[in-house]
């Protein structure tokens, strides 16, 4: 179903169209904003649609908004963990109300997107592929918009690759956030797992694609929450509204959300200490904030990063009380205050 309007003049030279698609809400209300679901092609791969949410303040035109921010996803679930209809994890309804045209990309092989064939069953969609989708969102972004260069918030794996967008685009970028971020490190369990047995320098064969439930998504998330009681840092409804959020992009009837191994491949470079970017590319105003608690960005990690960027302002801030899922956790109001504050300055 078509439920917008095309303008020529603020999209030349991309193709796009509306859907409507439905999402949970707990009790929740959009009246303030609206969200569009747009479609972009591809512009490396005439195979490929890109699925971009766009949400506005109420009313709004996009060509008169000067600031516009686009979010990344991570490793495994797509765009529409940021654009929940529940209060205080609504983070791009937020963002929104603050007067900036906020969206976010599901990349190749994720959420909304096209989800290639598994030719070959080989992994697809590194950092170094799903880079062109982000560049093709944030020139559609500035076409549409009045904003001249795009905030980038990108979360775990969608640091690299937002990282690794910005280390090549500082002109098309004003303000860079690694939100939980990955970069290189050390990391001797995770690769002793992946590896072929006996054989730590070679990876095992992954296949292209992987499948991950709600009750392994439950055990990765509730064995870095720190209280035995993991009620105490995460509300069980947010966790099963987002989920069945996620499942929305899968087929009807799949228990389990799919995602590429693309990143695994990256995974595995950058946790041999071998980055997949160079950070002391990035030159723009750049926060890196994680939660304390968080087992897959660590802070050495993190830290390490922080020292080999490029850019002469740069903030890190750590939160306590939180995991890597921090924008789903009761301290998701801190993560996008402290957030908005950067974006704002």
């Amino acid at each position: 179903m078509i439920v917008g309007t095309h303008h020529p003049s603020a999209t030349a030279g991309f193709a796009f169209a509306f859907f409507a698609l439905v999402q949970p809400s707990l009790g929740w209300s959009e009246e303030t904003t609206v969200k569009h679901d747009l479609f972009l092609q591809s512009s490396t791969d005439p195979s490929l649609r890109l699925h971009i949410r766009e949400r506005l303040p109420a009313g709004a035109d996009p060509a008169e908004i000067e600031e516009a921010v686009l979010f990344v996803h991570g490793a495994t679930f797509g765009g529409d963990t940021f654009d929940l209809e529940i209060e205080g994890y609504d983070w791009m309804t937020q963002v929104a109300l603050r007067g900036f045209a906020t969206y976010y990309v599901d990349l190749r092989g994720y959420g909304h997107s096209t989800r290639p064939a598994a030719t070959g069953n080989l992994p697809f969609a590194r950092a170094e592929e799903v880079v062109a989708d982000i560049a093709d969102t944030v020139d559609f972004i500035r076409a549409r918009t009045g904003a001249a260069k795009v905030n980038l918030i990108g979360w775990s794996w969608g640091a690299v690759t937002a990282g690794m967008y910005t280390a090549a685009n500082n002109d098309k970028v004003d303000r860079l956030v690694f939100y939980a971020p990955l970069y290189s490190d050390e990391e001797p369990e995770w690769v002793a797992e992946m590896a072929v047995p006996g054989d730590l320098d070679r990876m095992k064969d992954v296949g292209a694609y992987r499948t991950v439930n709600a009750d392994k998504i439950a055990d990765i998330w509730e064995h870095q929450i720190v209280p035995a009681d993991k009620a105490e840092w995460r509300e069980e409804e947010v966790f099963d509204t987002w989920f069945e959020t996620l499942l929305t992009a899968e087929p009807a009837g799949t228990d389990a959300v799919r995602a590429p191994n693309g990143v695994l491949v990256d995974s595995w470079e950058m946790r041999h200490a071998r980055p997949v970017y160079d950070a002391g590319q990035i030159k723009v105003p750049t926060l890196i904030i994680r939660a304390e608690a968080d087992k897959e960005s660590t802070l050495e990690d993190a830290l390490g990063l922080f020292e080999k960027l490029g850019a002469e302002e740069k903030l890190f801030v750590t939160i306590g009380g939180g995991t890597h899922f921090i924008s789903l956790e009761k301290r998701a109001p801190l993560l996008i205050e402290q957030v908005q504050d950067f974006l704002e300055r």
